[in-house]
């Protein structure tokens, strides 16, 4: 049979064919690019961030009912910020010094508007990473939660470094955050699940946009949460920084011993560049930073004005209700640490005494005793604290057995009443009272005590 001829288009398609093959060189594979905020860039960034929430709140109203309100929430950020040398690995390795410009909120719940303004003498912040998101603190002055609620910022930049991958990478490129970094951004306490994945959406010569998503699920101020987070941010690769950030958290909470429950949504939008002008961030002011926080820094201040008292206590007391004028006039704080409720402390100022005296421990014991009424079985010691500034502090310690409701009934738990008097020159008077259970003492640490010292008195 003969051999079949090649047309001339045949004949050409195999000339370049053959002429590919031995001429062109083989496709070169996607180029890896690093993406890398190294803790060692000290460059000041400009910031500027907006929030937006929305959704409904849940309230305990008794016989394991609820009631509900709508929720709405603006805020808007703006700072300068400079990274500060790490004090460990991982989120220890996350530290910053900013420079607050601006730090507003306004909140609807229900018929109910409040509004948020962080004070000027706490412009300087220092923020560092926890395991339950990013801590902040004023050195040298005491914020109060109301500010530290308001600077915990959801997907704030210095967490958001962590999401890079550690290695170069290529666009369609994905990876597992760390598992301290999901729990950091989603804020949670304790954790009993939690993953976040990211991916290298695109890339070009001038910016990396870098996809994330994840689930948490754990404890937040003793309540059950679930958190799912979507985002995206753009690296630009000639400042080597993330320069934009979106993300949306939809969260559903428990009705918790602090806060409501809450079926909601927020929103971050985040612009960041390298500022014109470093303002108060001068090497100086940084280099002064210690790694480590002042003890005295982390404490938070408490004040009843109409009480003519404020007070101090660790970032673990939670004001859960404050009750300033009527009847009765009471602050309730409970203590939250890693999920569990350790301790409930109510505190009230009582009726004055003549100057430089105080209510008699005798009458102090028999309030007590009417106060717990059949609750009390005795108390099991009684001590008078030393003060350096003439204030006189009583501590008496009861013991018995509160009722307690639970699935299958009312139990009868045994409880310890620690009772503190605290009186001033003046006459001026304020009792304590925490409410523990004596599994939770150690926990307690010393805490109540603290607390009552700090207490100071206006003239």
């Amino acid at each position: 049979m003969p051999v079949p001829r090649l047309s001339i288009l045949s004949r050409a398609a195999l000339f370049v064919a053959a002429f590919c093959a031995t001429a062109l060189p083989a496709a070169r594979a996607a180029e890896e690019i690093t993406l890398e905020e190294p803790a060692t860039d000290v460059r000041v960034r400009q910031v500027s961030t907006e929030v937006r929430t929305s959704g409904r709140l849940y309230f305990n109203a008794g016989n394991n009912k609820t009631t509900q309100q709508e929720l709405s929430a603006m805020a808007a950020f703006r700072y300068r910020e400079r990274r500060l040398p790490p004090a460990g690995r991982d989120f220890q390795s996350l530290r910053a010094l900013r420079e607050r410009l601006l730090a507003t909120m306004q909140s609807q719940v229900g018929e109910h508007a409040t509004s948020v303004d962080l004070p000027q003498q706490l412009r300087g912040i220092v923020v560092r990473g926890g395991r339950d998101g990013i801590q902040c603190y004023c050195p040298g002055q005491l914020m109060t939660r109301e500010a530290v609620d308001l600077l915990e910022l959801p997907g704030d930049p210095l967490v958001l470094t962590a999401l890079l991958p550690r290695t170069p990478v290529t666009p369609g490129a994905q990876w597992t955050a760390p598992e301290w970094c999901g729990q950091m951004l989603s804020s949670l306490e304790a954790v009993s699940k939690v993953e976040l994945n990211c991916r290298l959406a695109s890339s070009d010569a001038n910016t990396a946009v870098i996809e994330f998503n994840g689930v948490a699920n754990g404890q937040r101020y003793g309540a059950n949460s679930d958190v799912t987070i979507t985002g995206r941010f753009v690296f630009d690769r000639q400042q080597n920084l993330i320069s934009k950030a979106s993300a949306k958290y939809d969260i559903k909470s428990s009705v918790g011993l602090i806060n409501p429950g809450i079926d909601g949504a927020i929103e971050m939008t985040m612009e960041r560049g390298i500022a014109e002008s470093s303002g108060r961030l001068t090497d100086p002011v940084a280099d002064a930073i210690p790694l480590e926080p002042q003890p005295g820094d982390l404490l938070l201040k408490f004040a009843a004005p109409p009480w003519g008292v404020s007070m101090s206590f660790d970032r673990n007391w939670y004001v859960f209700q404050a009750l300033f004028e009527g009847t009765p006039q009471v602050a309730i704080l409970r203590l939250m640490q890693q999920g569990t409720h350790v301790c409930q402390c109510n505190l009230s100022p009582i009726a004055a005494a003549a100057p430089g005296q105080h209510t008699p421990i005798e009458q102090f014991e028999k309030d007590i005793q009417q106060a717990l009424g059949s609750k009390f079985k005795q108390f099991t010691s009684r001590d008078r604290i030393p003060t350096d500034d003439g204030r006189t502090i009583l501590r008496l310690v009861a013991e018995g057995t509160m009722s307690v409701a639970g699935d299958q009934g009312a139990v009868e738990l045994p409880t310890k009443w620690i009772y503190y008097l605290c009186a001033d020159r003046s006459g001026k008077q304020m009792s304590f009272v925490f409410v523990i259970e004596p599994a939770y003492l150690d926990m307690l640490a010393g805490r109540d005590l603290q607390m009552v010292k700090s207490v100071r008195f206006s003239r």
